[in-house]
């Protein structure tokens, strides 16, 4: 009788334990074909609005901002930019950037080994 039990018990720990690892498989496959469609899309857009750029660079949109106005900084205050800026145009008020302009740009700036903190640039 004690024996059955035990077998019992096992039986339904392994059962519900099957259950919940399929349920864990599932919903990463769901996260996974979710970024891969979210992926595709981006692949297909010439341009890009302030949160896909984000998500293609892998920062946060405020850190896109952040970039965008140390590039502009130089412009304002000496009236010349060394190097590669940003590409983005602002259509109302929303800011689309070119994705193959986008791409040349994370060359140049990997190249040139820029450095940014916060809203400044500091080479």
């Amino acid at each position: 009788m004690k024996n059955q039990l035990s077998l019992l018990a096992a039986s339904l720990i392994l059962g519900l334990s099957i259950i919940i690892g399929c349920v864990v498989i599932s919903n990463d496959r769901q996260a996974s074909s979710g970024q891969a469609a979210e992926a595709q899309a981006l692949e297909n857009k010439p341009m890009l609005t302030l949160q896909e750029t984000a998500i293609l660079l892998g920062i946060s949109e405020d850190q896109v901002m952040n970039l965008m106005k140390a590039e502009n900084s130089p412009l304002r205050n000496e009236g010349s930019f060394g190097g590669t800026r940003i590409p983005f145009i602002k259509v109302d008020d929303q800011f689309l950037f070119s994705k193959v302009d986008l791409m040349e740009w994370i060359q140049a700036a990997t190249s040139e080994r820029r450095v940014y903190s916060g809203d400044k640039r500091l080479n």
